[in-house]
């Protein structure tokens, strides 16, 4: 990982997760699920940046009868969007901004189930949507989905050989596609081997058309360096922007005096 991070510091009473940079207007705004331990259910803030880069302190944009969590936001038919995982609510909805950053609508329900970590990607003139489904009582990180459609309110459709993988190594996505300068399609996947938020890896996307979806095996991202924590959970880039996210082990107070 190198160095150069710096952490975004919490109260202590709640945690910061899944953080996902936006460029907007000339301004860096980085969208995190927000979980209070008091409720146990995650909302969306935002973490506006100032002209020197400093992060000022975060507030709420986003908050429904469930829990929500990894809030991709991207900018796409002259409008900005929101597509927040709400696995516990039972269907994939999309956002739009009415008043950047602040105030969001939901524009509609784009795929009902049990689905995590949905990710968008535009390749081969089609939108398409990674993303884990579970499967009963089953676990909610090893069976990639995929989903299709030509227009981002769909409807999207199925892929003809889902599940596309079964693999608990990299079938959860772990941040948005990144094309690299070589044109190559990488996914951040997430590695739940060691249980979740256990560790990281890169894929290369290899085949994706309505034949075949392929990914390459995965390339661990190394936490060596000046990141302080032991494991990477997520990885995401925009601007000059790099954000990851891991797993602590923290002290739990008794409240006793």
């Amino acid at each position: 990982l190198g160095s150069g991070w710096s952490v975004l510091p919490d109260p202590g009473d709640h945690f910061y997760a899944d953080p996902f940079p936006f460029q907007w207007q000339g301004r860096s705004f980085l969208f995190v699920e927000d979980y209070p331990h008091a409720t146990g259910k995650a909302v969306i803030s935002v973490v506006p940046f100032d002209a020197s880069g400093a992060p000022e302190t975060p507030r709420v944009v986003l908050e429904e009868p469930h829990h929500l969590s990894y809030p991709q936001v991207f900018e796409r038919d002259g409008a900005v969007w929101m597509l927040p995982e709400a696995s516990a609510g039972g269907r994939l909805t999309l956002y739009r901004a009415t008043g950047f950053p602040d105030r969001w609508a939901a524009e509609t329900v784009l795929v009902e189930g049990e689905i995590s970590d949905a990710t968008l990607l535009e390749h081969g003139g089609q939108l398409w949507l990674f993303a884990t489904d579970r499967d009963g009582y089953g676990s909610t990180s090893d069976t990639l989905v995929v989903f299709s459609a030509q227009a981002l309110s769909g409807p999207w459709t199925p892929h003809p050989m889902n599940p596309v993988l079964i693999d608990l190594r990299m079938a959860r996505p772990g941040g948005a596609f990144v094309r690299n300068r070589e044109g190559r399609i990488l996914l951040p996947v997430q590695d739940g081997t060691l249980g979740y938020g256990g560790g990281l890896g890169l894929s290369e996307l290899l085949d994706l058309d309505q034949q075949a979806v392929r990914l390459s095996q995965p390339r661990p991202v190394d936490p060596e360096g000046d990141w302080p924590y032991p494991k990477i959970h997520t990885l995401n880039r925009a601007g000059m922007l790099e954000v990851i996210d891991g797993i602590a082990a923290v002290r739990k107070h008794s409240g006793k005096q």
